[in-house]
């Protein structure tokens, strides 16, 4: 027998995009902390945080690695 649950999309559009705004969110809010940041060791610092999470948040939503799908043979 097999559910609702079992058969609904592992990641549907709507988690995608919600995921993916969560982290490129997260990366604009660090790239203004870069921005404000007096010292050039900490803008570095930031700014590479902060395109860290823009990358993977894009890689969210286009299922790139690290967020693939595997398929199952069965």
């Amino acid at each position: 027998m097999t559910s609702a649950v079992t058969n609904r999309p592992r990641d549907c559009l709507g988690c995608r995009i919600v995921g993916a705004a969560g982290l490129i969110g997260i990366g604009a809010y660090l790239a203004n902390v870069a921005w404000k940041n007096k010292t050039f060791a900490g803008r570095v610092t930031f700014s590479t945080i902060s395109l860290a999470f823009v990358t993977l948040g894009v890689q969210r939503y286009k299922q790139e690695f690290p967020f693939e799908k595997k398929t199952e043979n069965t």
